[in-house]
């Protein structure tokens, strides 16, 4: 049995919005209990306006960390995990020393399974995220289309 905590835990560690918010409304409401049969949540006529205003106000802080893509020479990209595309720009000119690189949010990259080449671990950054402790973080850096991160030498 999949529990309506596990439905809860898993729409929080993938940054699933609406469905986190609309368990959360249900367990305020007193319509579900964690324990309860997540198929329970099926049955429940669900307060749309109140979910959407509980998600306005992101009641959950669901989303606050992103993924930042910074282009490099020669189709390499480095990836970083911030709260804010400024964090990891700066983060990016004190570890590498380059300037007035393109920086783009790129949390659909956070999906796909990656290898880490220093480890040969393959995860995908949603999981990757939950081991670092402090933003923003570099992750690596990833040649274009493929999905291999290296850890590149700082100062570089």
């Amino acid at each position: 049995m999949i529990t309506v905590q596990d439905m809860f835990d898993y729409a929080l560690e993938m940054d699933l919005s609406h469905l986190a918010h609309s368990i959360y409304w249900a367990l305020q409401k007193d319509q579900v209990t964690f324990h309860d049969d997540s198929k329970k949540l099926q049955a429940i006529e669900f307060d749309e306006v109140d979910i959407q205003r509980m998600m306005e106000k992101n009641e959950l802080n669901i989303g606050t960390v992103k993924l930042f893509v910074i282009d490099g020479r020669d189709d390499w990209y480095a990836f970083y995990l911030a709260e804010h595309s400024l964090d990891a720009y700066r983060l990016h000119e004190e570890l590498f020393r380059e300037k007035h690189r393109n920086i783009t949010r790129a949390d659909r990259l956070m999906i796909p399974y990656m290898t880490f080449a220093e480890t040969g671990v393959e995860e995908c950054l949603y999981e990757h995220r939950k081991e670092i402790i402090t933003y923003p973080a570099y992750v690596g850096h990833a040649k274009a289309g493929e999905r291999v991160l290296y850890l590149a030498e700082v100062g570089a």
